[in-house]
Formats: structure tokens, sequence, C-alpha cells
């Protein structure tokens, strides 16, 4: 059975922009147990949040590249996140779009689950998959 550790979005971050390198080596080392099945990291939702907003907004990331990027980390097989295709779905929205990645979660979900949205945000009018209703 493997390990299993809870992780930080500043592990995540420092693992993919490689700035402080003593960090970026010791994520690295924990991403490639992930990878060869020796750890599972378990990512909350909160977190690939999270990570998208500060590589956009600090990291001045191109969102196409965030949405790339995020989607092979998470998709990885030592990779545990809950609701795993809806948040593929939400990257890959994010990443084609200029709408906020949690709006594109909630877009993401509504979606899968066949949920309307219940929102002022005139946003989620882009997507011809969801219905908002106020009422």
């Amino acid at each position: 059975m493997s390990k299993r550790r809870l992780v930080d979005a500043n592990l995540i971050v420092r693992h993919l922009v490689q700035a402080n390198a003593k960090h970026a080596a010791k994520a690295g080392r924990l991403i490639a147990a992930c990878d060869c099945g020796e750890l599972v990291l378990v990512v909350l939702p909160a977190v690939v949040a999270e990570c998208v907003f500060v590589l956009e907004s600090f990291y001045e990331i191109p969102r196409r590249v965030i949405a790339r990027v995020m989607a092979a980390l998470v998709n990885s097989p030592g990779i545990e996140l809950a609701d795993l295709a809806i948040h593929l779905d939400a990257l890959n929205r994010y990443g084609r779009t200029t709408v906020h990645f949690v709006d594109c979660t909630i877009v993401a979900t509504a979606a899968a689950r066949a949920l309307p949205v219940a929102s002022f945000n005139n946003d989620y009018k882009k997507f011809p998959d969801v219905t908002v209703y106020l009422d």
C-alpha cells in the first residue's frame, strides 16, 4: 500500500515554476515518488484553484499553459483528486476562455450533473451546455 500525503498548493507551484531550487528539488522528489507508485498525493479542489490563481496572477503564466500543466499533473496516476473529470473539464474551459477558473469549475460541475446555475455572472452564458436560472 502506498503512502498518502495531502499536498499544499505551494508544493505544486514550486515544482511547476522551479523558482526556489531547494523547494523545487524536494517537490520534484515527491512528484517522482508519486509517478512511480511509491506515494499518493491527495489534492483538494481548493488547492487546484489556488495553484491556478497563483500561476496566473503572480507568475503571469498564460492560461493555456496553466491548463495544460495542471491537467497533466492532476491526471497523473499517483494523484488523487475528487471529481477528476470535472476538474479536467474545468481546466480545459479555463484554457480556452477568459472565464475565471472557479467559474469554470462551477460550469463543469453544472454540465456534468445537469444542474442549472444560479448567478448574476454573465460569463456562465458563454457556455451552451449550462443553463442559468435565478428563480
